[in-house]
């Protein structure tokens, strides 16, 4: 409250004020058509999906020259849904399409599958890191690189980043087959994740969440490893190099949400 006697504070001058706030935002469809291109694909980040199968068969489609087949939990990007325009956006980002299993499908036994043929996969090989959980069945994975690698439309590379359980690591000779593999299945690799993550499923009512790759080096099944069968993946005191980058040890978490 101004008392008599107190100078006058002064007063801004005419003219020196800055631009108002604006009070509102423009109309996302009245934006121009490039600006709108930017902020969708703006909106594509990496991500980290899952693939699963059913244990392997004798009988499998796929050891008989057809094609393997996947479930997965994970949700398709958003944009994909929203609009002609996100939809054209999405599909030149996302370029690879694999073809799902229904969920509801029983995967334990031979012709148990059924193919949705409604619902399919959406990646970024550049971008995207695919996680395979349960044992690595390495004829149905060179089947899936292969696709990806042929299929990649974007660059041509195929998949850059791949995660697969440490399980199979366990048995005595996993070492040797792993520099094998180095140099042949996963020598295009950017990066090879091995997680902590057992279950050849995800749990039960996880469906639509997101997986997230996390350190995993101070936690107690990681130092039991590390100096187990882990210290056969080492060359010199450091994880071998498996593709571009050193092989990296992670836990993997399925959570809900997008």
């Amino acid at each position: 409250m101004a008392t008599i006697g107190d100078d006058p504070q002064p007063g801004p001058e005419r003219g020196t004020e800055g631009p108002a706030p604006p009070n509102n935002f423009h109309l996302f469809p009245l934006l121009p058509a490039e600006l709108r291109l930017k902020i969708w694909h703006h909106s594509f980040e990496p991500r980290i999906v899952e693939l699963h199968g059913r244990r392997s068969h004798y009988a499998d489609d796929h050891k008989h020259g057809g094609v393997a087949r996947w479930q997965s939990g994970c949700n398709n990007p958003a944009a994909l849904s929203v609009s002609v325009e996100a939809r054209t956006a999405a599909l030149s980002h996302f370029t690879m399409r694999i073809p799902l299993d229904a969920m509801s499908a029983n995967c334990d036994f031979p012709g148990a599958t059924r193919r949705d043929a409604h619902r399919a996969l959406y990646i970024s090989p550049a971008d995207d890191t695919v996680a395979v959980l349960g044992s690595v069945d390495f004829t149905r994975l060179s089947a899936l690189l292969a696709d990806v690698r042929r299929l990649d439309t974007r660059r041509g590379r195929g998949l850059r980043r791949l995660a697969v359980s440490a399980q199979w690591t366990y048995h005595a000779g996993a070492s040797a087959m792993m520099r094998v593999l180095a140099r042949t299945m996963f020598r295009d690799l950017d990066e090879l994740v091995l997680f902590m993550f057992g279950d050849r499923v995800p749990p039960p009512g996880w469906a639509g969440g997101v997986c997230v790759l996390t350190d995993c080096s101070q936690t107690e099944y990681f130092k039991r490893y590390d100096v187990g069968r882990g210290s056969e993946l080492k060359d010199g005191g450091s994880w071998m190099i498996v593709g571009k980058k050193e092989l990296r040890l992670a836990d993997l978490s399925l959570r809900p949400g997008w």
